[in-house]
């Protein structure tokens, strides 16, 4: 380094002559810049929340796994053979690694006997030759794999392992209703049902209760049973036993061996036809005090009605809830598709004793957010607090925090440009921001200060640092945002998740860089009129260590070319008191 000469930069010497002018117009209109940044940080966060918030990126690994499903008239010998061609066929396509496949559902490797349908049913796993195999190569594979299997006229399904985990973190739409009587959750279920049928991009809706059974109910009348000299519990108990077909006799043993022998009565099952004939035995006496027995009939005792019963009831605190799902269809957003379901789902009067309460992707996501909002404002305080101690000034940092709005302004810009969702994995790269932008700005201020504590004015300070401090401000910038750049134009997995993230950082310190040089002298200009303070170091042997700043006054007091050290005072008229 001591061979080292000078050397003449005419292109940026002539781009830092076009700064210092313009930030000179800047510094006496100081509205246009703060109307520029503010309007684009407010067109950025409309822009980023029309897009919608999604709870992690899609992403593509180098796994695939499949199902395919039989029809259960299919002979076992037809699926053994279309499955073996479906097989061959999918070893053959490029790219393809390892294959692996096992019958029956997934439970079915926890245990050692095989179902008799087992047959119809495959789960396929597929490993891509590449492991850093692009989201391109993966869905190439997919598609081939579903011509394949539609030339072979077999029901397949695939999904990538991300996929499943975006449905282990909450996917699609999840409302719960709750309440205490199983007709007004029903009811209240099938309306929610139908609000959200009206919303286009939400499909297969379900409330859980498309399986379940019908139930039969029978209503005693209870004060003409009682004149009867029947109660509803004995109407009820001797039906019970009639319903009852096995009954536990005796047991023996033979052999050695113990056998529990059972003894079935079919031969008069009570059914929903007959079950109304049903008599009941009942004695009175007559008026010559004669026991007389007579069988009254279940129909004149009772009504019996129809109704729909529930699968599952399920209970959250002792509460009754009925959970209505609902998938979205690929190219919508659920939050998107949320906040247009909220009014409709608002102006829905409820049942009686019912409430509802939003979950899934959404809940998943609204939590999220206050999740990293409370991060983000706690990150902004222990920076703060760490630069007054810095500074010992409260002011100096306030206006350093001015650039983490403008970098914000330029994370969600970039994620706009590219159509890339607000994620959490995106919010993280905000987070870094929070700690990365403010450099520039400490660059920034403090040199300012040493300048004015030399003697220079706040104008002039504030246009020399600028223009002395652009190349060392632009070179920490692009050796971050270089770095993101494998991440932004990468297509592995690693790539795919990183991407949000490094777009916000990238953007975020692109822009902000640039807007440093503009809003932080405009905002120092406005608050920071008094001179700057001289902080202490508390010891007089250290060093005296080359401070540039000092350099650089000696350099502007030789050779003044264009530069002011001291403000033109002003003229003040001073007026009489009376």
């Amino acid at each position: 380094l001591r061979k080292t000469k000078p050397k003449s930069h005419k292109i940026f010497d002539k781009i830092q002559d076009i700064y210092g002018k313009s930030l000179v117009f800047c510094l006496k209109v100081k509205i246009v810049p703060l109307f520029v940044a503010i309007a684009l940080l407010l067109f950025s966060i409309w822009k980023v929340i029309q897009m919608g918030i999604v709870m992690i990126p899609e992403m593509t690994s180098n796994e695939i796994s499949a199902v395919v499903r039989f029809e259960e008239e299919t002979p076992r010998e037809t699926a053994y053979e279309k499955m073996n061609l479906l097989l061959d066929r999918i070893q053959e396509i490029e790219g393809v690694g390892s294959v692996g496949t096992f019958s029956g559902s997934s439970e079915s490797l926890l245990v050692s006997t095989s179902e008799e349908g087992d047959y119809l049913l495959y789960n396929i796993m597929l490993k891509m030759s590449d492991e850093d195999a692009s989201s391109a190569q993966v869905k190439a594979v997919c598609d081939e794999m579903n011509t394949i299997a539609g030339e072979l006229g077999v029901d397949l399904s695939t999904s990538t392992g991300m996929e499943e985990l975006s449905t282990m973190l909450g996917n699609g739409l999840s409302i719960n209703i709750f309440g205490n009587d199983m007709d007004s959750l029903l009811e209240a279920s099938e309306g929610v049902m139908e609000i959200i049928d009206s919303v286009e991009g939400f499909t297969e809706i379900s409330n859980g209760q498309e399986d379940a059974a019908q139930v039969l109910h029978l209503n005693v009348d209870k004060n003409y049973a009682m004149s009867q000299g029947l109660s509803v519990a004995q109407i009820f108990q001797d039906l019970s036993g009639e319903m009852k077909t096995t009954q536990d006799s005796i047991t023996v043993t033979i052999d050695g061996a113990e056998m529990d022998i059972e003894i079935i009565d079919e031969m008069e099952p009570l059914t929903v036809d007959n079950l109304m004939d049903y008599t009941f035995p009942v004695t009175k006496e007559d008026d010559d005090g004669i026991s007389v027995t007579t069988d009254i009939p279940l129909d004149n005792l009772a009504k019996l009605e129809l109704q729909d019963g529930v699968n599952n009831i399920n209970r959250l605190n002792q509460t009754r809830y009925i959970t209505v799902t609902a998938a979205v269809e690929e190219g919508y957003n659920t939050t998107l598709l949320s906040r247009e379901l909220m009014p409709l789902l608002e102006a829905y009067e409820m049942p009686e004793g019912c409430s509802m309460d939003l979950g899934g992707e959404t809940e998943a996501v609204n939590e999220m957010l206050e999740q990293m909002i409370l991060m983000m404002v706690m990150g902004l305080a222990f920076i703060y607090f760490v630069m007054v101690a810095q500074f010992q000034s409260l002011l100096s940092p306030f206006i350093i925090l001015f650039t983490v709005p403008l970098a914000f302004t330029g994370g969600l810009i970039a994620l706009w440009i590219t159509g890339e969702n607000l994620s959490v994995i995106s919010l993280m790269g905000l987070v870094v921001l929070l700690g990365t932008v403010v450099n520039n700005g400490i660059v920034f201020v403090d040199y300012t200060n040493q300048l004015r504590m030399g003697g220079m004015s706040r104008r002039a300070a504030l246009v020399a640092t600028g223009k002395t401090r652009m190349r060392p401000i632009l070179m920490t910038a692009m050796t971050t945002i270089l770095a993101e750049a494998t991440m932004i134009f990468g297509d592995d997995m690693a790539s795919q998740m990183g991407k949000g993230m490094a777009l916000v950082i990238a953007g975020g310190l692109s822009y902000a860089t640039l807007m440093t040089l503009y809003i932080i002298p405009v905002i120092y200009d406005i608050l920071f009129k008094k001179q700057p303070l001289n902080v202490d170091i508390g010891s007089e042997n250290l060093d005296d260590v080359p401070d540039d700043a000092k350099e650089f006054m000696e350099e502007m007091r030789k050779n003044p070319n264009g530069m002011v050290l001291e403000d033109t005072p002003k003229k003040k008229s001073r007026k009489n008191k009376k």
